[in-house]
């Protein structure tokens, strides 16, 4: 947690903290491209299922006593992280909120958000995280009680990203553990010899910020390197002069 690539805070009605809180963890997921007939499908890497449910059962639990806390939402690259303060009720153990078991700490926001239907069922929260992320071929889910918090551990889609091969005019041939975006992008480079942030934008349909994301997470792998030429900057194979 030494460097951030990304951090917001968020104030407001607990409706625009979680809308908020959504689409930053959105913005800064993997998307996986499927095409079905003549569409593509776009998912994200951790089920939105999940991730709404992660972040209602953090507002409705949350011991909201303690003005000095609040919750935390981590994005790493193994994991997204939730952490809520306020530990379990103590007539429920940790075993029983995983069976399903339900106390309310805060009766009226609960009742607020259930009228509302951002609640099916009381208790079905957990299971439906659970199913969910196993449904999608991710890790079970963590959910513990640390001290005085609850802590959600939701893993990411590990990928085993095979070193890229390239032939002789540099040209990138081997793109077996390789995300989406990430293929369109060396597949541009392929073609045109570079890629700019514009391109890349208009290519994923996507903002800076994302932009800005990727490049630094395929600089990393060694998969592209940044250029320089006057005002512009733009991106070539990793490993080219």
């Amino acid at each position: 947690m030494e460097v951030f690539i990304d951090k917001k805070e968020y104030e407001g009605d607990l409706f625009s903290q979680l809308e908020a809180t959504e689409n930053f963890i959105k913005n800064h997921l993997h998307l996986k491209g499927e095409i079905k007939g003549l569409q593509r499908t776009d998912t994200y890497e951790i089920p939105l299922e999940a991730i709404r449910e992660s972040l209602i059962n953090a507002t409705i639990h949350r011991d909201y006593s303690n003005m000095g806390r609040d919750i935390k939402v981590g994005i790493y690259d193994d994991i997204l992280n939730i952490v809520s303060p306020g530990s379990f009720p103590s007539t429920l153990t940790q075993q029983d909120i995983l069976e399903g078991r339900s106390e309310i700490r805060n009766k009226i926001i609960a009742r607020v958000f259930k009228e509302l239907g951002y609640i099916e069922q009381w208790g079905s929260g957990i299971k439906r995280i659970k199913l969910s992320c196993i449904a999608n071929g991710l890790k079970e889910p963590l959910i513990q009680e640390k001290g005085d918090f609850v802590d959600v551990e939701l893993f990411r889609l590990q990928i085993n990203l095979k070193k890229v091969s390239t032939d002789y005019d540099g040209l990138t041939t081997d793109y077996d553990g390789l995300e989406l975006d990430e293929k369109k992008i060396i597949e541009h480079i392929n073609k045109i010899g570079k890629i700019s942030t514009k391109e890349l934008k208009e290519i994923l349909n996507i903002g800076d910020t994302k932009a800005k994301d990727i490049f630094k997470i395929m600089i990393n792998k060694n998969l592209i390197e940044r250029k320089s030429s006057g005002r512009s900057t733009f991106y070539v194979l990793g490993g080219k002069s």
